[in-house]
């Protein structure tokens, strides 16, 4: 779960913060337009942002709240994510938002995290969700874990808010003591503006960044800006690691690199240091964010921090395992990927973490290397693996990663997928989806069982309840994914009607926003086939080329 920096407090308990403090969209909206949060009876002009949120409570309760906020996503923010609109949603348990509404919209989208990555506007797309008691039901369910037993009646505006004493407490400290690392950060970076503090927020040290294009549409500038905006803040980052001040971090990060190896869990980079799980003032994001911003060569993919690219090292911890003349004990195994710097202490869950094992997967590795016959069917079952020859799903045609981090399958709706017809699916993404050769099983979906199996190719079966409930037509578009608890997740896209090429190819890749400029699309496309780092057209048109996307290529020309 993302650490937000957020806590609850405890009944009784006066909160410091205002609503503008835990809505970030309020910080960058022109308020003054927004009818709806001003002549508020009993509340202060400018109520949101001066004002601390148990004095609110005491005049609009949880739930008149959480009906105020949904009423500002839905007309104001409707491109937003959920939890964008209100973070502290992150750090809720699922339990609290106890609600039918919600237990539908959580069926649909098949995970937490998934619900969250929602825009309101997506969220009014699911079928059979209706979007605003949904909306109500969580944002109440957050304030009524804010407000305390007792709230203060409000006599009088709050001119002044109490704020954290100012960074040039850190430059006063005697000349002989070193200041510890946080601060050594907040100095550097307590002044910045606020549009690059959104930025430095949602881009360059989130856990997950926001697209650029919506994050420029929530703060009224154009794409170019945010661009510029992170660009001018990752060199001022730069130039900051450079200086003498900076030591001490550089030897942090050092010691960071030698001890991890190629590969460690997200927790122990977390814990690495007692320092990583505090907020940096100046950026209120936890420090383990920054730190794994700058730390040189390493990125992170889900719950695992990798020197370079996770799935390069998975196949080459499947090849090592698949090269063994026969498969390895466990010990043996474990022994192999340390060649791959794999450290000890964390080598078995690696190995357990690394799907399709073309040898065996980590739990059938060998037990025992008397048991010939066990090692002979898997080593067939290995050469049955190493024929079908399986493919990275980034080079994979029609697979697309979406915001929320996962790769997910379009499938252009055909009159036999109506009918009943079984949905063929691309070698690599039924690897990603942990589909094996040989193997049949079903998967859950907000319709019913499915079926998943891969004999003379991998399959999913029939989808024709799941398109008839989303109202599909022959030439409309479905995206297929499984969410982190194995739940069959659809989302679908009428067919376009009209609309130039470039609007026409954002939405083959589930992109449904206003298109701006061919640049930014090309930039969109992208990052959805897989590419990091920024590219040019020529790199842009190999990449799709290559994973034989040729409805894309005619489009983009």
């Amino acid at each position: 779960m993302p650490d937000y920096g957020l806590v609850f407090v405890s009944d009784g308990e006066r909160m410091n913060f205002c609503l503008s403090d835990l809505v970030p969209p309020l910080r960058w909206s022109d308020a003054a337009r927004i009818t709806t949060l001003a002549d508020r009876p009993g509340l202060p002009d400018a109520w949101w942002r001066t004002l601390p949120l148990h004095r609110v409570l005491a005049v609009l309760d949880a739930e008149a709240l959480g009906d105020l906020l949904t009423e500002l996503a839905l007309d104001h923010w409707p491109a937003a994510a959920v939890g964008d609109v209100l973070p502290a949603l992150h750090v809720l348990d699922p339990d609290e938002a106890d609600d039918p509404q919600v237990a539908i919209a959580l069926d649909r989208a098949g995970s937490w995290h998934g619900l969250l990555a929602l825009s309101g506007r997506e969220l009014a797309d699911q079928p059979f969700v209706k979007a605003r008691p949904v909306l109500t039901a969580l944002f109440t369910a957050v304030f009524l874990r804010m407000s305390p037993d007792e709230a203060e009646p409000v006599s009088e505006p709050i001119s002044e808010r109490v704020e954290d004493p100012p960074d040039e407490e850190v430059a006063e400290q005697p000349e002989h003591e070193v200041p510890d690392i946080p601060e050594l950060i907040d100095a550097a970076f307590g002044g910045l503006d606020d549009q690059t503090w959104m930025v430095a927020q949602n881009r360059v040290f989130a856990d997950e960044p926001s697209d650029p294009e919506q994050l420029a549409r929530l703060l009224a500038v154009h794409p170019a800006v945010i661009h510029d905006l992170e660009a001018a803040l990752r060199d001022r980052l730069s130039r900051w690691l450079a200086l003498p001040e900076a030591k001490p971090y550089n030897e942090h990060l050092a010691w960071l690199t030698d001890t991890f190896g190629a590969a460690v869990p997200k927790e122990r980079f977390v814990t690495a240091a007692e320092w990583h799980g505090r907020e940096l003032r100046s950026l209120e994001v936890p420090a383990w964010r920054f730190v794994l911003a700058t730390l040189p060569g390493h990125r992170l993919f889900g719950d695992w921090l990798v020197a370079g690219d996770i799935e390069e090292l998975r196949e080459r911890t499947r090849s090592l395992i698949a090269s063994a003349e026969r498969p390895p004990t466990v010990p043996r195994a474990l022994e192999m990927i340390g060649s791959l710097g794999i450290r000890p202490d964390v080598a078995r869950q690696w190995l357990e973490s690394v799907p399709q094992l073309r040898a065996q997967k980590a739990s059938e590795i060998a037990p025992d290397r008397q048991q010939d016959r066990q090692q002979d069917r898997q080593q067939d079952r290995q050469q049955d693996r190493q024929q079908v020859g399986l493919k990275d799903v980034a080079l994979t045609r029609r697979c697309f990663r979406q915001p929320d981090g996962r790769w997910w399958l379009r499938v252009d709706v055909s009159g036999d997928h109506l009918q009943g017809g079984e949905v063929p699916l691309p070698s690599g993404f039924a690897a990603y989806v942990g589909l094996a050769p040989g193997e049949d099983r079903t998967v859950r979906s907000a319709a019913g069982e499915v079926g998943l199996s891969w004999h003379a190719r991998p399959a999913l079966g029939s989808l024709q309840r799941i398109l008839s409930e989303v109202s599909a037509e022959e030439g409309s578009h479905i995206f297929l994914t499984l969410s982190e608890e194995g739940m069959l997740r659809v989302r679908h896209l009428p067919a376009a009607n009209g609309g130039d090429e470039t609007s026409r190819a954002l939405r083959l890749v589930g992109y449904t926003a206003p298109s701006g400029t061919p640049e930014q699309a090309a930039r969109v496309i992208a990052t959805r086939v897989g590419l990091s780092a920024p590219v040019g057209r020529p790199e842009l048109l190999a990449r799709l080329r290559e994973r034989g996307d040729r409805d894309l290529l005619t489009l983009l020309g």
